[in-house]
């Protein structure tokens, strides 16, 4: 009887292994992946760049390649607490109404895939990996209802997007052999300074089978990062600095433009 208990348990087990889905790649491949540059710089006359990122799909030891893959690259900036306003005209004035926040919310977002995500993965998979505009994870505080909740994040969104800060390119990862691809991460100007991680997320056949992060920064040199870290370390020399500068400027201005 006790041989036997073992047995059923064990067989139980396998039974529950088997029916629980698993939260990592369903097979064993690998991916290796670099990047052109892991430091962006950010002087004043800064007007956007662009990063190249190439990696490699591995099987496991004595596996094979699939015969086609999938891969989407999911990139993400540092988060802050982002404020949608809505105006309305209120006695011939335009004036902010309404607001709501999302908190920590992306300041640089962007999706690059071979093709369409939405042929890649089916929406169960692209919603648990973030993969998508729609997919991003924003809570809203402010709105009256999930509808207005959803209503500012469509307009944050889209706002981001007109800037070039929220990037969809379904085309934009080169497969230049089943297992070898490519593509290029653009960043505009206005992007913020800190950590940047790029997810490398591949698919066969709707599956996720490996997963990669790399890592960038993005920081200000020259002029800029000393201004940047006087403000930071000595705020009270700098505020003082900076309206001595506004004052000298005004003097100045007046000096020249005064009439005798």
């Amino acid at each position: 009887m006790r041989g036997g208990g073992l047995i059923a348990a064990a067989a139980l087990l396998a039974l529950v292994l088997m029916l629980v889905p698993g939260s990592g790649p369903a097979r064993g491949e690998t991916v290796t992946a670099g990047m052109s540059d892991t430091r962006v710089e950010i002087q004043s006359n800064f007007v956007g760049t662009e990063l190249t990122l190439f990696g490699l799909i591995e099987p496991e030891p004595g596996a094979e390649l699939a015969e086609a893959y999938d891969v989407a690259v999911v990139v993400r900036g540092p988060g802050a607490d982002t404020v949608t306003r809505r105006r309305e005209r209120v006695a011939g004035i335009w004036i902010n109404r309404r607001a709501v926040s999302f908190a920590d919310a992306p300041s640089y977002y962007a999706v690059l895939s071979n093709r369409p995500v939405a042929e890649i993965a089916d929406a169960e998979t692209l919603a648990a990996y973030q993969i998508g505009l729609g997919n991003i994870r924003l809570e809203a505080d402010g709105a009256d209802s999930p509808a207005q909740a959803e209503e500012f994040r469509r307009a944050m969104i889209e706002r981001k997007a007109d800037r070039g800060l929220y990037v969809t390119a379904e085309r934009a990862v080169d497969m230049m052999a089943p297992a070898l691809f490519a593509t290029r991460i653009p960043l505009p100007a206005y992007i913020r300074t800190g950590a940047y991680s790029a997810r490398i997320l591949v698919f066969a056949e709707g599956s996720l089978v490996a997963t990669q992060r790399e890592t960038f920064w993005v920081a200000k040199s020259g002029f800029e990062e000393r201004v940047s870290n006087w403000a930071t370390r000595r705020p009270l020399l700098y505020g003082l600095g900076a309206v001595a500068i506004a004052i000298f400027a005004g003097w100045f201005a007046g000096v020249i433009f005064r009439r005798d």
